[in-house]
């Protein structure tokens, strides 16, 4: 990791040259002298975190911990530097008089700084000359330079030339396994409700298993409502229950406002399900200590529900924890899938060596390969997460490379084999991945994390090497695209445009990740605030499920970020969440207050003068202290916290901040100035008011959660400085804003995604509105189609999905956007079509895969004509109490057969009957697709309904990870 600070420092010490090379004057040659003497120390250094595991020489941890703090030393020398330098410099507000004053104070400001730096440089420079003599003196010669990152992305194409980031976690092998759990989820003779604790240990591929059984076809239509929890350690038994309340109780607003909340969950819960068959899937519970008080709040009907645990206890300790609950213990796999599931890693899907390798027909070349394979099994013992991880370092060299990689895993101790090759992967990683990986360490275990606000954290605290025509957000991608392809964390979604959405890290890496980022000084997780040593801190991540505030009093100045998940308020309103007044109520009972009733006052701020990124997510804050305009190091502002409503004008002096991100807070409004921030690249924020003007943000990509204020429309005129702009999202639009977004689109062209909410919606977006590279279209409002003609063309060819909610659309605007012509998923939600009769043509809709129609109370007849929707394979239907479908043509037609051979599944729920379609004429086909399930249809769930992925939803902590 030693490598990893030093490429950090020497790319800072890149971009100071190039950048403030006025302000470097007589200082510019020890800048350039410390650069060389640390890129020759890199060179000697890349094999140093494995020697120092291998503990062969005792003098080089030591080596090792003296050449990073030294990297440190050369980062805060910098960044003093530059604050000091900026403070200077930053004279807004100041009178025109004052200013020459100001220029002439600043000059000698500056002498005086470069002359610290330089007698700072000099101290740096000596200490490294005797570090580097210490490599001859306690004879550490065992360090040479290492090939292994300069040769990984040049081997990429030799092995696998598909991409290998986007590849399925598919299951290989445990098809016993597979099919006892599905006969104990499906047992008719056993209809009690009964639990099963999936067991074995970590990196059996438990979660995996259980998932693919639970998203199942036959599942998911066995059971009328099913829940999927991740469980992150050190939580409550309350916020279980609340997960599982919030997931399957569709009123659950109603019952928070209500008093003895945990009784009122167990009644809510009791009478949601008391004529259902339900399952629960809890992943990762450790705990079994209050169980039964989960159990008590889920019926024990005859319907045959059922309650699973998956957990890393072995069946013993699960056993000894709840005597009642039964047991399936997941083993590792036998050597033939332990071969299939590497080579479906290393090549592939649908790779060309499968066959020859276990093919009769062996070549020299396929014999290396199954001698590999052999070698393989030994290494890992039939465990998939090792063999995963080995798979994704052995697929970035030649095979020529295997033999060298695998001997080195050469051990009798199992469990420190699976330790070397996670360590091995890491040590093979581009020191650009290997801080990135690293900043796992810091995020909450057993979760789901989102892939943009993972890049923009990466980006403000400079892990990211810019690149010529592409950008910070691009670059990000890239990384976490090579980290997924090299198995180091696992793909959960990919997003519309292909990318990276959510993702994941196995808690075995994440433990290892925790380990190495602890033994660099890395960063630190902690549940509070109290630590051991503040001043030596460079990173803190602070996780604390139970209370909205801890106190903070400390002082960090050396800390680069301060990260924090915290019992967030879940209600809107300014109501607290439910899990805080089960908390606050046994709280009072027994000590008379609550800790949660308090607010923050972020004093420790100003004391930290380098921090780069603040993203606290859940802590009470009710102000920011103005101190916070003097930090003009920070890149990162992210405050989630219901109490705040106002930002102090200070945060316009943050010179070089790139994220604000105020999405769960009633702040309203920022000053004037801050919308001249050059550096700006993402504002995500709730209900915030645009700006009356703005400068040039050449580099803003993201602006959501903005609202028109200005009736004649004027504050849509600023967002033309904004001509690289890729997301959008405005409500309170009205005519006089529709005419002035008309003229700004022309400039927008980089926008791919875009919601808007207003009255009066033109119809003309679709055909006047130069928008050719939007994707994503989400509109809320009605939309005037009183100018629709036939002759109109379409100006969006590129829009892939279309989300339509109040739009009161008529039968020539849903037949209008049948035209698109790459239109994939279509949402109708919300009374978004005003006729009774709704018809399908049949050149509508041509490569349409997925349709929702939600809540569409006016329909009462849904016609679909026979070659309409050719290529759709999924149709969501909920909340359409009043509709029926009418497929036209006679079961057999070849039409109808190319429609029901595409169509994969229909899911329908809260319809006529109890969750029931009416089909004329009946058609058996369509019929067998359906899937009876009873999921919630707020507008928010629609996304969920339509992708069918439940677990990332099921598994948030108060939604704060997945969030932009």
């Amino acid at each position: 990791m030693a490598s990893a600070s030093i490429t950090f420092v020497l790319n800072r010490l890149g971009e100071l040259a190039v950048k403030e090379a006025a302000l470097l004057s007589g200082v510019g040659d020890h800048i350039r002298l410390l650069r060389d003497k640390l890129e020759w120390l890199q060179t000697f250094i890349q094999d140093a975190d494995q020697e120092r595991r291998d503990g062969a020489n005792q003098y080089v941890g030591l080596w090792v911990r003296q050449t990073r703090d030294v990297a440190h030393e050369v980062e805060d020398v910098l960044d003093d530097f530059l604050r000091r330098v900026d403070l200077s410099t930053l004279r807004q507000g100041v009178p025109a008089w004052r200013r020459w004053l100001d220029l002439a104070a600043s000059c000698t400001t500056q002498v005086s700084v470069r002359h610290d730096l330089s007698g700072r440089m000099e101290g740096i420079k000596e200490r490294l000359m005797e570090i580097s003599e210490n490599v001859d003196k306690y004879n550490i010669r065992t360090l040479r330079p290492s090939a292994s990152g300069a040769s990984s992305s040049a081997h990429n194409s030799t092995i696998n030339t598909v991409p290998a980031w986007d590849e399925g976690n598919e299951v290989v092998g445990f098809k016993d396994e597979r099919a006892e759990l599905q006969r104990y989820l499906l047992a008719g003779d056993d209809t009690s409700r009964s639990v099963m604790s999936l067991v074995g240990e970590s990196g059996t591929g438990k979660s995996t298993l259980a998932w693919e059984v639970y998203d199942s076809p036959i599942i998911r239509k066995h059971f009328d409502v099913r829940a999927w929890i991740n469980v992150p350690p050190q939580i409550r038994d309350d916020d279980i229950l609340y997960f599982i309340y919030k997931r399957l109780c569709p009123e659950s607003e109603a019952c928070e406002q209500k008093n003895s909340i945990t009784e009122k969950v167990h009644k809510a819960l009791s009478l949601y399900l008391k004529n259902k068959r339900y399952l629960v899937m809890l992943d990762g519970l450790v705990n079994f200590s209050n169980w039964h008080s989960i159990l008590h709040s889920l019926p024990q009907k005859e319907k045959g529900s059922r309650v699973m645990v998956i957990t890393r206890l072995d069946d013993k300790e699960a056993a000894y924890a709840n005597p009642k609950v039964s047991t399936l213990k997941i083993g590792k796999l036998d050597e033939k899938d332990s071969s299939a599931l590497f080579c479906r890693r290393v090549f592939g899907a649908n790779n060309q060596f499968k066959e020859k390798i276990f093919g009769s027909k062996i070549s020299e070349p396929n014999a290396q390969m199954e001698k590999a394979c052999e070698n393989m099994f030994k290494i890992t013992h039939g465990l998939p997460l090792a063999i995963v991880v080995l798979a994704g370092l052995l697929r970035t060299k030649s095979i020529s490379e295997w033999e060298e990689v695998l001997k080195k895993l050469e051990s009798n101790n199992e469990p420190k084999q699976v330790k070397m090759i996670l360590a091995l992967s890491f040590d093979d990683l581009p020191s650009r991945l290997k801080s990135c990986f690293l900043y796992f360490a810091g995020m909450p275990e057993n979760l789901i994390y989102n892939a943009r606000r993972l890049v923009r954290l990466w980006a403000a605290e400079g892990f990211l090497k810019p690149k010529k025509g592409k950008t910070m957000e691009d670059i990000g991608q890239n990384y976490l695209k090579e980290l997924i392809s090299r198995e180091m964390i696992r793909l959960v979604k990919r997003d519309m445009n292909g990318g990276v959405w959510l993702v994941a890290i196995h808690d075995r890496l994440h433990a290892f990740a925790q380990a190495e980022a602890h033994e660099a000084s890395f960063l630190e997780a902690h549940d509070n605030a109290d630590l051991l040593a503040p001043g030596a801190v460079r990173r803190l991540h602070l996780q604390n499920y139970t209370e909205t505030y801890i106190p903070m009093g400390t002082a960090f100045p050396k800390m680069r970020s301060i990260l924090g998940d915290f019992a967030e308020e879940r209600s809107q309103n300014g109501k607290r969440s439910l899990s805080s007044k089960v908390r606050a109520h046994g709280q009072l009972k027994k000590q008379g207050n609550n800790s949660d009733l308090r607010y923050h006052a972020l004093r420790f701020l100003p004391a930290s003068k380098f921090l780069r990124v603040i993203d606290l997510r859940g802590l009470r804050i009710k102000k920011v202290p103005g101190a916070i305009g003097d930090m003009i190091h920070v890149r990162y502002l992210g405050l989630r916290s219901r109490s705040l409503t106002k930002l102090p004008s200070s945060i316009a002096r943050l010179i070089n901040l790139q994220t604000l991100d105020i999405k769960r807070t009633e702040v309203k409004k920022v000053a004037q100035a801050f919308w001249e921030i050059p550096t700006l690249r993402h504002v995500v924020a709730n209900m915030l008011g645009l700006p009356k003007s703005a400068g040039v943000l050449n580099n803003m990509q993201t602006l959501t959660g903005l609202l028109c204020s200005d009736p004649l429309g004027k504050d849509i005129k600023p967002l033309e400085n904004m001509v690289y702009l890729r997301n959008l999202h405005i409500s309170g639009l009205d005519k006089p804003h529709w005419e002035a977004l008309r003229e700004v689109f022309k400039k927008l062209e980089s926008l791919m995604y875009m919601h808007l909410a207003g009255k009066d919606i033109p119809f003309e977006l679709f055909t006047n509105f130069t928008l050719r590279r939007l994707q994503i279209l989400e509109l809320l409002g009605e939309i005037d189609t009183s100018r629709v003609k036939e002759e109109d063309q379409y100006t969006l060819p590129n829009v892939t999905r279309l989300v339509l909610k109040l739009s009161l659309a008529d039968q020539k605007f849903i037949d209008k956007i049948g035209e698109l012509p790459s239109l994939m998923e279509l949402v109708l939600s919300e009374d978004s079509c005003r006729e009774e009769n709704l018809l399908f043509s049949d050149k509508g809709f041509n490569n349409v895969t997925s349709l929702v129609m939600a809540n569409l109370t006016r329909v009462k007849k849904w016609t679909i004509r026979p070659r309409s929707i050719p290529k759709i394979q999924k149709i969501v239907l909920s909340g359409c109490p009043k509709m029926e479908i009418k497929l036209e043509g006679k079961e057999g037609e070849e039409s109808l057969q190319g429609l029901m051979a595409d169509l994969k599944e229909v899911v329908v729920c809260n319809m006529l009957q109890e969750g029931s379609i009416i089909v004329k004429p009946a058609n058996s086909a369509f019929e067998e697709k359906i899937n009876h399930v009873a999921i919630k249809t707020k507008s928010e769930d629609i996304t969920d309904a339509t992708q069918r992925d439940g677990r990332w939803r099921a598994g948030m902590i108060a939604g704060n990870m997945y969030q932009n």
